[in-house]
Parts: structure tokens; C-alpha cells; sequence
């Protein structure tokens, strides 16, 4: 509803504007025909008329006498002459009269203009004899400019039944078009006479709305009423100079039209102030172009033609008009909408009268008393509507600063409840410290009963510190600041007792003096939760001594930053033996209170000498710094001898406990903190291997030690191939012995890239694999990128008879990876009759549960399984009749040497056997002649494996056999 109301206001608006155009152009448009060449006729009782109905005009040369001219009939024209003069030429005018009264009458021929070049009239009988004449000048004063209000006006007397024929001629660069009217004398007095009252109301209007604006502006100081008191006045110019007393009291008669262009080009620039005092959202381009009007109309006047000032003020007075009408209509004041309709009101008054006065200068009709009262109004209503929209943009603006006032006072009651209620303590205090205001939160904080009574109470705000200091630091800072936010620092409350408060505040001035505004809360819970965090920050949660973390931190500062004298820096590595039983046989329960009593236990005996740390699970670490190494080893033997005596009781069960220590001299090695660990930690490891409950040194040359750290490297490497993919997957064909090939059978095989780019066989990197728990990863790497080059080769995926993929015993027990190879059977699509998983007779014997169940999950879905290495382990035909497995791989040291070893050929013929009877085939593998190969062959062996059959080869390079 409200943007229909909008749209209507919007339109009526327009609808305004059209119709003052409308106006304009009806008073352009509206001039009367041609006239008839009519004869005026007069009596006793004539008072005027208007002679345009009854004139006709004609150009002629200048130094043409009237008689010519009057006898050229052909170039007299019945219409006004509205173009300028040709150079050296005369404008002349006539009009027939003839009077038809019994008595002479005395008439008076007015020309509504005063400031003409020259102009002279000359009153013709029937005979074209000169009974009368009568001429004006601009250039000298002329007698027939009299009275109050001066005027053009020619006398003349007709005598009854005279006819007359009246010739004007006129000389001006100017506009020549004008009203003539002829008076009866004493009806012309009386008409002068309410024109000059008129004259004196309008001036005295208007100049009483000077002085009210001016004077309001001086007190107010407001620009809108500053412009518009110079409006008023600069109208007040305008009446004067259209009335013509600038030429009565100035002898300014030629430059009459330069006055006029020059005082509507000032108020066209004034009324454009005014806008921009009521519209103040008028953007600064169109403020600019407002002004443009005003800068025509005095390049106008620089340019000295009559004319064309003339006509050029009219048309930048409407152009004007119509920009203020538009800025009205589209920058309205949309909580004042009211003055937009007023401003326009205004404007619409100055078009009617802008229409008027062109109708007057185009028709040659002159005005009446009515007409001139008419035009006066519509000036007065003008000037007492833009009154009006000043008024009602200062009252909207009043409004609108009571409304903030109201709010601001609103918000003060607001923010002095706020300051009153609110959780926070808030104050004001000087620089010095001395109070001046404080809200309830403020006194409950510190524990004081009121405001009055904390204000009489604290002399100075250092009471409210615990360390004076921490308020002369904190002053310091706002200083330099302007403003503290978060300061945390111990206060005392009244009874003397201490807390953490937070405190932020500002420095301000008032009334020439600093002045501290702040507030503060209560922060002690959450300084004592901040002190608990950092102490378990760097502290073990279960034996309250150092963990890992800042014990590692330490060492860092140790050797990164160590003691004068070359002070050694020792680090010992401790691993508790046996904790794992305590552990499985009682419970988690059990194992926390072991490690709590051997933390203490481990803290007592170093008596303060050393740094303590639980690094996790069952190993600590001791780091000395200042102590000689042999001291540092002694009180390693002592907390060796304290493990060793220490008897932990749980439920009436008693255990006993050792600890294998690592030594490491800091000071010898350079290394980081990670690696000193790591070096301690290979020490520890090698005491274990030892023989446990032992202290082990480090040394660069134990050779124990480099096989632990060759380890090591080995473990780097497979996790580094295992991220980057620096693994390589080799095949090996097998064929069948006892039938023709019918497809490709092979083995994946298994070879690492080194950083010197060669190739690692398994059997230098594996077996870390097995001792790190890595298998399960490798196996997992093997499968997904088999599968991926399977699936990537469709036409060998289908010829392929069986493609063998070796898993280690940790990855049958490895439940997630059962389901990755689940998940990798169905992503790549790869039928499951042609994978065959090897195990190895020793870790499938080993974990036989997990066995049965890994290879039943499997084999219900199609896949084969093979026994790989048969007869280098436990040779068991019983484990092998429980498991449900398709081929038996006959391990290659009994096949290589099987034609010159009888015992080995009879183990070949018997495992075979053996297989047979079960119903499983046979591989031998190591097959390294043709002569093997047929031997195997005529004993039944069903597939030969070995580099007789085919070298090992990059499985991205695959070439059937």
C-alpha cells in the first residue's frame, strides 16, 4: 500500500510539471490571428483598448520619409514584428482611429517599453497632414517618462468626428514586439494610480520577507533562509526594474536589458541554492549543472545583443525552473513530503507568471489592473511557498534533532542501567588514582558493602593491587596506548584476600583533565584452570613428572644453548622389563599404579640430581646436565638396583620388575634433539637384546648398534616407498609340467627403488619389514597396484590362468586389510578364480587360527591359495592335511640339487605324494636346468618355477611365454 502511495505522489508530482510546461507553451502558441486592418472607434465614453487587433506593421529604411512609407501599402503587414531589426532600419506601426463622440476627447497612447533606442509617434488627419508628433529617446531623458511609476506615453486630442491615422516608428536592436494600448486620460490617472499600489504591496511584501529571512538567518544561521532572503530581494530588483525606475533614477535606459538578464541570471542562482539547501541528498554533478542557467544568463550579458538577452531569459528561466522541478521530484525528502509539493506549488506560481509575461511580449496585449494583480499574487505566493519549504525542512530538521536528543537521552538512561546492572565492574578514576565512580558489580567484586562506602574506603586505586607496581606499569602503558585491553593482575579484596581480575580501560579527557574509564572481572577460576592446563601442558598426567613434550623441549635448550665449561649434558633412556605380564595379567588398572609407584620410586632415588620424564607407556628418561658421565652412570645403577628390588603387589600377587637403560654423552655427538633420542632410545633397545636389566653406552662403533640403526634406515625407506610409490612389482612366470600352456602363470614379486636408483631384492628389506610391523602396509601397496595393472589390461586379465600375490602371517590376522582386499576385488573387478595368495608354511602354522580363517573367507569367493617354502620349517604333513589350501610351492633347496642329492629327490617325490593324496597340485620352485625340469615332470610335479623356466621381470614390461 505504501509503495502505491508512493507511485501516486510520484505522479501527481510529474503531472504538476506538465502542467506549467503546458502553460508556457499554450501562452507561446496562443497568439491571436492577424489583424483586419480595423478601424478604432472612439466616443465621450472610450476609456482604453488594446491596439493590436487594429495594427499593422512594416520595415523601412531609416532615412525614409513617413510618407513613402505610409504610401507602400503592399509592405504593411496586419501582425506584430517579432524578429530583430535588419541594420539601419525603422519598425513602423499604424492604426486608423476615427472618433465618433460630440466632444474632443484626450487620449494617451502608452508603449510598455521604456528603454527603446528611439521611437516617435505622429498623428496623421484625413488629408496624411502632421496635426501632431511626439518622439523619445533611450540616449536623453524624455518628458513624456513621468510619474511615480515612469512610463512611455504619447498625449494626443481628437476632435468629434475626426478621423486619424496614428504612426509609430521604432529604431531597436532589441525586441520590438510590445503591447500598445490607447487610455482615455483620466482613466489612464486612475489605472497608474492601482498599479502603484499594487507596485507597493508587492515591494513591500516581498521586502517584509527579506528582512524576516535575513534577520532569521542571522540568528539561525541556516543557508536556506540566507538564499532566500536574497531572492526576495533580488524580486524586489526585478518589479523595480520592469516598472522602469532604474531609468527614472539612474540613467541606465540602454542597458535596461542587461539589468534585467543580469537580475534573473542572480535569481535563478539564489532559488538554485535554495534547492540545495532542501534536497540535501542532490549529488555534487547535479548541484553543478544547477548552476549553469545563472552562467548563460551573464555570458548573455557579456555578449551586449538585446535581443538575444532578451529572449535568452525567458528560455533559462524555464530551463531553470524545470531542473529545480526535476531534482524536487526525484531527490524528495522522503520523511518530509511536504515540501517537496510546496517547493513545486512555488514553481508553479513562477511558471504562470514566466507564461504571462511572454504571452505579454509575443500578443502585444497589454495587461489589465486585474492581470497586474494576478501577477503580483502569483510573485507573493512564490516567495511565501519557498518560505514555507524552509520552514518545513527546518521543522523536519528540528524533528529530527528532538528525535536524537530523545534517543540520546534514551540511551543515556539506557547505558546508566547498564552501567548500574551490569556483571562487570566498572570505575572511573583520575591519573593519580583516585576514585570517582564505581557501579554495585564494582564493590561486590572487591567486597565493599556500597558505592559510597568503597569510594570512602579506597584513597587511592594502588589499594586494589596486591603489587602497587602492576598499577604504575599498567598506567605506563595507557599512556603510550591511549587504552589497555586485558590486563590480567592479582587484586586484594577489603578483607584482605586475593584474586585474578582481568582489567581493560581507556584514557579520555574531560574538562581539561585525564580521566581512566575501565572494567573489570573476576578471572581467578579460569587463572587457576590456565595454571592446571600449563601444568599439563608439560607435565605426565598419571605420575605427575615431566612428559615427553617438555622433556624433549629441555634437551633442546641443553644443547642448543649449553653451560659454560663444557659441562656435559647426559641422557639416559629407560624401558621397564616385564611390565607387559603386570600389565595383561591385572589389567590397565594395575599397569597405571605400577608406573605411578615406579615413577616415584625412579624420582627418589635421582634425589633432585636429575630431570625426570615419563615419555609414555612404560619408558622414562633421566637428563643430567652438569654431571660427569661416570656420575651420571652411577645413578644409573642405582635407580637399575632400586627396579630390581621394588615388589609390586596386586590382589595378593606379587611381581618384580627390571629396566633395560640406554646411556647417550650428548656432548659428544652432534645431533638434534630427535636424534639424540632416537640414539638413546638404539642404546636402550640393545640392552634389551643383551640380556635386559642392563645399562648400555652408546658408541658409534657398536656394531650392535649400527645393525639397530641399519634398521632403522630400512624402516625409513619402506615408509618412504610406501608414500611415494618406490616400491617396483616384478612377475616370474611358472608353466605347467603335464600339459600344454594354456595362459599365463606367474608370481608377483616384490623390488624396492633405492635413492642411488638400483634396485633392493625383498630380502634385504623385508625381514625390518616383519620386525616393524610394516608387512601388512607392503602387502597392502602389492594388492592395489596388481589389481590397478590388471584391471588397466583387459586383454591379458582375460587370458590370465592364475596370478600369485604373497602375504605375510601379520597380514592374515589384519582385519582391515581382509576388507581392503575385499573392497579392491570388487573397485577393480577382478574375478577371484585368477589370484592365488601364497603363505608361508611357518606363519601359517604359527597363526593357524588366523590362517583358516583368512583362506576360508576367501576361497567361499572363488580364490586359491597356495603353501609357499613347504619343507624349510616345521615339514608337518599333519598341519598341512588341516589346511584348505590348492597348491603346495616345494621349497627350492630341496629342488635345485635334487639330481645329484638322492635325500633331496626323495623329498620332492614324497612331499609330492603327499600333495597328491590331498588332492593339491605341486610347484617347484628354483628350478634352474631343462634337465630338472623334465625329472619333475616324469615324477608328477605339476609346475616349475625357476630361472629355467623365466627370469624375474618389471610386470610392466609383461611378455607371455
Amino acid at each position: 500500500m505504501s509503495t502505491n502511495r508512493a507511485h501516486f505522489q510520484r505522479i501527481s508530482m510529474f503531472k504538476l510539471a506538465l502542467v506549467a510546461l503546458v502553460v508556457i507553451f499554450c501562452s507561446v502558441w496562443s497568439i491571436p490571428a492577424t489583424a483586419q486592418n480595423l478601424v478604432l472607434n472612439t466616443d465621450n465614453a472610450f476609456r482604453s483598448a488594446d491596439l493590436q487587433p487594429y495594427i499593422s506593421s512594416a520595415i523601412a529604411p531609416k532615412n525614409q520619409a513617413y510618407l513613402k512609407v505610409f504610401h507602400q501599402q503592399n509592405h504593411w503587414h496586419p501582425d506584430y514584428y517579432l524578429s530583430p531589426l535588419p541594420a539601419d532600419h525603422r519598425l513602423w506601426y499604424q492604426v486608423h482611429l476615427a472618433h465618433n463622440g460630440n466632444k474632443p476627447i484626450r487620449l494617451v497612447l502608452r508603449v510598455d517599453r521604456l528603454s527603446l533606442d528611439q521611437v516617435s509617434m505622429m498623428v496623421l488627419d484625413e488629408r496624411e497632414r502632421i496635426i501632431h508628433s511626439a518622439s523619445s529617446s533611450a540616449e536623453k531623458d524624455s518628458s513624456m517618462l513621468s510619474g511615480t511609476l515612469p512610463s512611455l506615453d504619447f498625449p494626443l486630442e481628437v476632435q468629434p468626428e475626426q478621423q486619424v491615422t496614428l504612426l509609430v516608428s521604432i529604431a531597436d536592436p532589441g525586441l520590438v514586439s510590445f503591447p500598445f494600448r490607447l487610455w482615455q486620460q483620466e482613466a489612464l490617472e486612475e489605472h497608474d494610480d492601482h498599479n502603484l499600489i499594487l507596485f507597493g504591496v508587492a515591494v513591500g511584501t516581498l521586502g517584509i520577507l527579506f528582512g524576516y529571512f535575513f534577520i532569521s538567518y542571522l540568528y539561525q544561521r541556516t543557508a536556506a533562509r540566507f538564499w532566500l532572503s536574497l531572492s526576495n530581494l533580488l524580486f524586489v530588483g526585478l518589479i523595480v526594474c520592469e516598472e522602469g525606475l532604474f531609468i527614472k533614477l539612474l540613467p541606465l535606459a540602454n542597458y535596461a536589458e542587461h539589468i534585467l538578464t543580469a537580475l534573473v541570471a542572480l535569481v535563478m542562482f539564489t532559488l538554485a541554492k535554495v534547492t540545495h539547501s532542501l534536497f540535501t541528498r542532490l549529488p555534487t554533478q547535479l548541484r553543478l549543472l544547477n548552476y549553469l542557467p545563472s552562467i548563460a544568463g551573464l555570458v548573455l550579458v557579456a555578449t551586449n545583443a538585446p535581443y538575444l538577452m532578451t529572449a535568452g531569459t525567458f528560455a533559462l528561466a524555464a530551463i531553470g525552473g524545470l531542473l529545480q522541478l526535476f531534482y524536487a521530484l526525484f531527490y524528495r525528502d522522503r520523511r518530509n513530503k511536504a515540501l517537496s509539493r510546496i517547493f513545486m506549488v512555488a514553481w508553479g506560481f513562477l511558471f504562470a507568471l514566466l507564461a504571462m509575461q511572454i504571452s505579454v511580449m509575443l500578443d502585444g496585449k497589454s495587461l489589465s489592473t486585474a492581470e497586474n494583480l494576478y501577477m503580483a499574487l502569483m510573485l507573493m505566493f512564490a516567495s511565501l511557498s519557498f518560505g514555507v519549504s524552509v520552514e518545513l525542512k527546518e521543522r523536519n530538521a528540528n524533528f529530527q534533532r528532538l528525535l536524537a536528543k530523545e534517543r540520546t537521552i534514551s540511551n543515556l538512561h539506557y547505558f546508566y542501567d547498564l552501567f548500574r546492572n551490569s556483571a562487570e565492574g566498572l570505575f572511573t578514576s583520575t591519573l593519580e588514582g583516585q576514585l570517582k565512580s564505581v557501579n554495585p558489580a564494582m564493590c561486590s567484586l572487591f567486597g565493599y558493602a556500597d558505592e559510597a562506602t568503597m569510594l570512602a574506603a579506597v584513597s587511592n586505586t594502588k589499594m586494589l593491587y596486591v603489587r602497587g607496581e602492576d598499577r604504575d606499569l599498567l598506567i605506563g602503558e595507557i599512556l603510550e596506548h591511549q587504552v589497555v585491553m586485558g590486563r590480567e593482575i592479582k587484586g586484594k579484596r577489603a578483607d584482605g584476600s586475593e584474586f585474578w581480575f582481568s582489567i581493560s580501560c581507556q584514557l579520555r579527557q574531560e574538562e581539561g583533565d585525564n580521566y581512566l574509564y575501565g572494567s573489570i572481572f573476576d578471572i581467578t577460576e579460569r587463572k587457576q584452570s590456565d595454571i592446571s592446563l600449563e601444568y599439563l601442558a608439560t607435565h605426565d598426567s598419571l605420575t605427575g613428572v615431566y612428559n615427553r613434550r617438555e622433556f624433549e623441549q629441555q634437551l633442546h635448550q641443553l644443547i642448543e644453548h649449553p653451560k659454560p665449561h663444557n659441562a656435559p649434558v647426559i641422557l639416559l633412556y629407560l624401558d621397564l622389563d616385564r611390565f607387559k605380564v603386570v600389565n595383561d595379567t591385572c589389567g590397565h588398572k594395575a599397569g597405571d599404579a605400577l608406573i605411578k609407584e615406579v615413577a616415584q620410586l625412579l624420582q627418589n632415588t635421582l634425589d633432585g640430581k636429575g630431570i625426570l620424564a615419563r615419555l609414555g607407556g612404560d619408558e622414562f628418561a633421566v637428563l643430567f646436565k652438569g654431571h660427569q658421565e661416570d656420575a651420571a652412570y652411577l645413578y644409573g645403577v642405582k635407580m637399575l638396583n632400586a627396579v630390581q628390588s621394588y615388589r609390586f603387589i596386586w590382589e595378593n600377587r606379587i611381581f618384580t620388575l627390571g629396566v633395560s637403560i640406554g646411556m647417550l654423552n650428548c656432548s659428544q655427538y652432534e645431533a638434534s634433539g630427535e636424534q639424540m633420542m632416537s640414539m638413546a632410545d638404539a642404546a636402550c633397545y640393545i640392552a634389551k637384546e643383551q640380556g635386559r636389566n642392563q645399562i648400555h653406552r652408546y658408541s658409534s662403533d657398536d656394531e650392535s648398534l649400527k645393525r639397530y640403526e641399519q634398521e632403522l634406515d630400512w624402516v625409513s625407506s619402506i615408509n618412504r616407498a610406501l608414500e611415494e610409490n618406490g616400491f617396483v612389482l616384478f612377475y616370474q612366470h611358472f608353466r605347467p609340467l603335464n600339459k600344454p600352456i594354456d595362459g599365463d602363470y606367474y608370481e608377483i614379486m616384490l623390488r624396492m627403488q633405492g635413492d642411488d636408483g638400483e634396485l633392493v631384492p625383498p630380502n634385504a628389506f623385508l625381514p625390518s619389514a616383519e620386525r616393524y610391523n610394516l608387512n601388512a602396509n607392503i602387502d597392502r601397496w602389492v594388492v592395489e597396484n596388481t589389481f590397478k595393472w590388471l584391471a588397466g589390461n583387459p586383454e591379458h586379465l582375460a587370458s590370465l590362468k592364475r596370478c600369485n600375490i604373497n602375504l605375510s602371517g601379520h597380514s592374515l590376522a589384519n582385519r582391515e586389510l581382509k576388507l581392503f582386499i575385499l573392497n579392491a576385488f570388487e573397485k577393480y573387478a577382478i574375478p577371484y578364480s585368477k589370484v592365488c595368495f601364497e603363505i608361508t608354511e611357518t606363519m601359517a602354522i604359527i597363526k593357524m587360527e588366523d590362517t583358516l580363517q583368512f583362506v576360508r573367507t576367501f576361497k567361499q569367493l572363488g580364490c586359491l591359495f597356495a603353501l609357499d617354502d613347504f619343507g624349510s620349517g616345521f615339514s608337518s604333513y599333519t598341519y598341512l592335511k588341516h589346511l584348505p589350501i590348492n597348491t603346495v610351492k616345494i621349497d627350492g633347496s630341496f629342488v635345485c640339487d635334487m639330481l645329484n642329492d638322492p635325500v633331496d629327490l626323495a623329498m620332492v617325490s614324497s612331499i609330492k605324494d603327499v600333495a597328491k593324496a590331498l588332492g593339491m597340485d605341486t610347484v617347484a620352485e628354483f628350478v634352474e636346468s631343462e634337465a630338472t625340469m623334465v625329472e619333475l615332470g616324469r615324477m608328477g610335479v605339476d609346475y616349475a618355477q625357476g630361472i629355467g623356466v623365466a627370469e624375474p621381470a618389471p610386470l610392466s614390461e609383461f611378455k607371455s611365454l
